[in-house]
């Protein structure tokens, strides 16, 4: 077996971790590999003398399973590499909260037995397609999140003007310094520090939720999966960002257009430890 090892490449106990991991899985018969580079930061000395080295754009196809050692920042870039080639992805939390990471580093060894022993489930999880549209209808961009597109301001001084329909009908202006379209999955990230809702992940919807509106209207709106939720921006205004799971940001043009929905290619979550959402909440948030 083959397990793909992917680290916060900045954090020294991400890196230290995987190591542990790739010495491990060796014990138990499977083969580590690592990329020879991960957004920009190569493969560390240390990773790659206890790992295989693949160049990052074969690595999806040359592993059967992905671990990600780091927050939940580490599992969404893990799942951007992994998601078309179906690879299931493990998370081990180095990070804070770390809902989408959720082995802990205790709990390492007993995760990759389980990994190595084929005892794990597979979870799919929706995601979001989105497309940014030029205001003269020419050039088209295709990005998707697992998390969340959020459609966030330049101008620090000034207010994003943003006309939101759904389902082909306009529901709003919303005058506000973001605009969040996020998953279930991704109600416990950005949408929910902006007042969003804790929604189940075996829910299928897009959540529409505004960051400090100036509007006495400033609830979520909840869309189904099928119901494309368009948001124009103001002609009269600075440009905007479009960012798909906090990733490299895309430009938005005054009068730009972005439509996001539902039913994306699903990204594979591997699941050692079988948790349900509200005990997941509880612990994380130290609930009573």
């Amino acid at each position: 077996m083959k397990v793909g090892l992917l680290v916060h490449a900045g954090r020294d106990a991400s890196v230290a971790a995987a190591a542990d991991a790739a010495r491990l899985l060796h014990g138990l018969g499977a083969q580590a590999v690592v990329p020879d580079s991960d957004e920009g930061w190569p493969v560390s000395d240390e990773l790659a003398s206890v790992a295989s080295v693949v160049d990052v754009g074969r690595f999806a196809t040359e592993v059967d399973l992905a671990m990600s050692f780091g927050g939940d920042g580490t599992f969404l870039r893990a799942a951007h590499l992994c998601r078309d080639a179906d690879v299931p992805i493990l998370g081990v939390n180095l990070g804070r909260l770390g809902f989408l990471a959720e082995v802990e580093l205790d709990d390492l060894g007993p995760a990759l037995r389980a990994v190595v022993d084929g005892s794990y489930v597979v979870e799919d999880r929706p995601t979001l397609e989105a497309e940014i549209e030029e205001p003269d209808g020419g050039a088209r961009t295709r990005c998707w999140a697992l998390n969340e597109v959020a459609v966030e301001k330049t101008a620090r001084q000034r207010l994003l003007h943003l006309d939101v329909s759904v389902a082909g009908t306009l529901f709003a202006r919303v005058p506000a310094d973001a605009l969040i379209l996020a998953t279930a999955t991704g109600s416990t990230a950005y949408a929910l520090s902006a007042g969003g809702p804790l929604v189940s992940p075996k829910v299928e919807a897009t959540l529409v939720v505004p960051v400090a509106p100036h509007t006495l209207f400033d609830r979520t709106v909840v869309a189904a999966p099928d119901e494309v939720v368009r948001v124009e921006l103001s002609a009269e205004q600075a440009p905007a960002l479009v960012s798909p799971d906090g990733r490299e940001p895309i430009e938005l043009a005054p009068g730009g257009i972005v439509s996001v929905w539902g039913g994306g290619r699903p990204v594979r979550l591997a699941r050692v430890g079988l948790l349900d959402f509200a005990t997941l909440v509880r612990r994380k948030f130290g609930l009573r």
